[in-house]
């Protein structure tokens, strides 16, 4: 079972001979890297940093997005995915996808600005005013649009297109509250 008054080793506590040698390690080596230098599990590494960071003992490895780094999310977000970014700006993937949903945008990519969008923004429009203003059936809007710009549509086509957002429906998503 045990030894009578020894911890167990998962329940031992940090030394201080430990906490130098992690603060002098943690800037360049990772957590996966520790757990074999210290003989502790991952969780345990982590918590151990997240105190030391918040007693201010050891700083970020990066510091946090300036104010450029964050001009150039925001004037990117709807054109280029999270990964495309994180690897322009040399930061990660979460970093970039934290920081930006932080401050309330978000990077749904609607309408035209979606890769795998197959049919245009203004489909989608017509689709919309054919149906809500002049009253018409999702088939007689599949024989107009036929007949007018020579697109043949297959019957569930349509009904995908009048629920779709576009893409400017994504700027007045974020500029309207929840």
């Amino acid at each position: 079972m045990g030894v009578s008054g020894v911890p167990p080793k998962h329940v031992r506590a940090w030394t201080q001979q430990e906490d130098a040698l992690l603060v002098g390690l943690y800037p360049s080596h990772t957590v996966p890297e520790l757990t074999k230098h210290f003989q502790r599990t991952g969780p345990a590494i982590r918590s151990r940093i997240r105190l030391l960071l918040s007693q201010g003992v050891i700083h970020t490895k990066q510091p946090p997005l300036n104010t450029k780094e964050l001009n150039t999310l925001i004037r990117n977000r709807h054109t280029k995915t999270i990964r495309e970014l994180a690897n322009e700006l040399g930061r990660s993937t979460s970093t970039v996808g934290l920081n930006l949903r932080k401050r309330g945008y978000r990077f749904r990519k609607y309408g035209e600005l979606h890769h795998r969008a197959r049919y245009s923004d203004h489909l989608v429009e017509l689709v919309t005013e054919l149906r809500d203003e002049q009253g018409m059936t999702f088939s007689e809007i599949r024989k107009y649009i036929r007949d007018t710009t020579g697109i043949s549509l297959k019957r569930w086509v349509l009904a995908r297109l009048y629920a779709r957002y576009t893409a400017a429906d994504t700027v007045l998503c974020e500029l309207l509250p929840d």
